[in-house]
């Protein structure tokens, strides 16, 4: 997969519907591109009666054009470990994923993060929140161009490696930078115990300094609940003296407000292990939390409380985590699995409306990103990032169409660039 253009600069992509995200559908409609920016979106007559007489047109009879997808929460690299077992325990997958991960070279992580990014843009996918562990999948979507932001990964357990672990990391910031306009590099320091005290001070000084958004794993099983608050349970032996400058008694959450880690910028991942004192300071706090139904259930780790979170106002996208813990890369599987949990679990987990699932995967995970302005919903002046599914001829709600139906994308476009077909 390379992205590409046509011919012409100008493109008017006409289907049977265009879901805007940002406005109610529209039937018998089509979106004009002019470069990398959406020009018009409206009824097709009126837009081919603006378009250019030079534009290229392209049709879909049976097709719904939606806002491009955006992933806030995902790990390329870790595409060739699909074959990790699901479900099984948290602590028996992480004990696997660690002698995985020791034994990947950077070749290694950036073909599996080209043939994961190949997987993402077929389904639709145009935008991500990357956590890197090598800085390898930064090139690999740099390549094949989709749109986002990379958390380089940072570990440190131990304060005698901090000197080196953040030169390191500063030295992949500065050679990130001005590599390519569609990504912006990030710092991800890995999860509360991983990262210590000190080295975490420093991280979160150094994305002061330089503007920069963090993301965290955080609260997503019991076994850390129980090492960061209580420096209890199997991982004590492991991982016990990474916190030991920290305060006992805080929850993952409270730990890293205690850190003053949580910003109107930061990501949450994961929080699932969360009470009601976590809740408030997450929306106290105004973070972003990705919400990755599927790996917490394949890793047994719970249920997020989504329903006390969206009620105390905590921000929450939906994400697919990588595929060393889910079965696909699909937001619109996310999204499906979501649905199925709602009706499982009525009393934690809310039966959203599919155009309310929607948004998490579109608008609202731009906005967990900071790229809400540029893209995730169809808007003349936004970033040309769109997606086209094909979900047969007789569609009276295009958006239920979408969340129930949709597979493969006919094609998925990044700043008017077509970075994925489907084959015929």
């Amino acid at each position: 997969m390379s992205s590409f253009r046509l011919k012409t600069s100008a493109i008017v992509l006409q289907a049977q519907w265009v879901v805007p995200i940002s406005a109610s559908p529209i039937r018998d409609s089509a979106v004009l591109v002019l470069g990398d920016v959406i020009a018009a979106v409206g009824k097709a007559k009126e837009i081919l009666r603006r378009a250019p007489l030079k534009a290229q047109r392209i049709e879909f009879p049976e097709g719904i054009i939606v806002s491009g997808f955006v992933n806030p929460h995902i790990h390329h690299e870790n595409t060739h470990f699909a074959e990790v077992k699901k479900p099984q325990s948290f602590n028996l997958w992480l004990s696997q994923m660690v002698k995985l991960v020791k034994s990947q070279s950077f070749n290694d992580a950036y073909a599996a993060a080209k043939d994961g990014v190949v997987q993402s843009a077929s389904f639709g996918v145009t935008s991500v929140g990357e956590f890197s562990r090598l800085g390898a999948s930064f090139f690999a979507l740099s390549e094949l161009g989709l749109r986002g932001v990379v958390f380089k990964e940072f570990i440190c357990l131990d304060d005698r490696e901090i000197e080196d672990q953040i030169s390191e990391l500063e030295n992949w910031l500065e050679n990130a930078k001005p590599r390519n306009s569609l990504l912006r590099p990030a710092i991800g320091p890995h999860a509360a115990y991983t990262v210590t005290t000190n080295a975490f001070k420093r991280v979160l000084d150094l994305a002061k300094k330089g503007n920069l958004q963090i993301c965290i794993h955080a609260a997503e099983s019991l076994s850390e609940r129980k090492l960061v608050e209580k420096r209890k349970g199997v991982w004590r032996f492991w991982l016990g003296r990474v916190l030991h400058d920290a305060p006992l008694g805080l929850s993952p959450i409270r730990y890293l407000d205690w850190l003053r880690a949580l910003k109107p910028k930061t990501l949450l991942v994961h929080c699932v292990q969360v009470d009601d004192k976590d809740i408030s300071i997450l929306a106290e706090r105004k973070v972003w939390v990705a919400h990755c139904p599927r790996s917490n259930a394949n890793l047994k780790v719970g249920v997020m409380p989504l329903a006390k979170m969206l009620s105390a106002g905590v921000k929450v996208c939906l994400a697919t985590d990588g595929m060393a813990s889910v079965e696909s890369l699909s937001p619109l599987d996310e999204i499906r699995f979501a649905i199925k949990l709602s009706k499982e679990h009525p009393k934690i987990y809310p039966s959203l409306s599919p155009s309310q699932w929607l948004k998490m995967v579109t608008f609202e995970a731009a906005s967990a990103l900071g790229i809400d302005k540029k893209v995730g919903s169809i808007e003349e002046g936004k970033q040309a990032d769109l997606a086209v599914f094909n979900v047969g001829s007789k569609i009276k709600d295009p958006i239920e169409a979408l969340v129930f139906e949709a597979k493969e994308a006919e094609l998925t476009m990044v700043a008017g660039k077509f970075i994925h077909f489907k084959k015929k």
